[in-house]
């Protein structure tokens, strides 16, 4: 009797795990726009994670200098087709007074960069680093369907895999070797 009861433990145990990880949505990020051209790599700072309905977080990243990157988002919910947030800011350092310590210093702030807000809701987008540095992205789950969208309005209970495709390749450098770039105005790269 012991040995059935140890047995169907073992089995229920199993079972359970399979279960919690069929909910994980640790591969969400697999099933992204992966975009037409063949040059890109994923790159292994791609993420997959829980959501509810209403909920933001965000990740940091390392980009790197002369690198081409794509990111592109995805849900296991088709109502969310084109209605994730996505902001993308980078650190900066600034000297500012700091009430706590009653003294200027020096503090770090994000600045936002870009926002999928101002694009469309476009579910991917592309940079060039030009330099090394660290970026975040924060992303947004809406609680329900956006003006003109379609389907139900999410509950928060709804469980939501959301998907972040990191892809990469090496970039193209524009100009003359030895030469100087000239900013204009509209920038130039990340």
């Amino acid at each position: 009797m012991k040995l059935s009861v140890k047995i169907s433990l073992l089995l229920f145990a199993f079972l359970g795990t399979n279960a919690v990880n069929a909910q994980s949505c640790r591969d969400e990020h697999t099933y992204c726009d992966r975009g037409k051209d063949k040059g890109w790599q994923t790159s292994t700072q791609s993420k997959s994670g829980t959501f509810a309905a209403g909920e933001t977080h965000e990740i940091s990243l390392i980009i790197y200098d002369g690198i081409d990157y794509r990111f592109s988002f995805c849900a296991n919910n088709p109502e969310l087709d084109g209605q994730i947030v996505v902001e993308m800011f980078t650190e900066k350092t600034v000297r500012k007074y700091i009430p706590e310590k009653r003294r200027m210093g020096y503090v770090k702030e994000k600045e936002s960069r870009y926002t999928n807000r101002e694009d469309e809701m476009a579910q991917s987008f592309e940079i060039q680093a030009d330099g090394t540095k660290k970026i975040f992205l924060r992303v947004t789950v809406p609680d329900g369907p956006s003006e003109g969208g379609r389907g139900r309005k999410l509950k928060a209970s709804d469980v939501i895999c959301v998907g972040v495709l990191v892809q990469h390749q090496k970039g193209v450098r524009s100009g003359f070797k030895g030469g100087e770039k000239v900013e204009t105005e509209g920038g130039g790269g990340f």
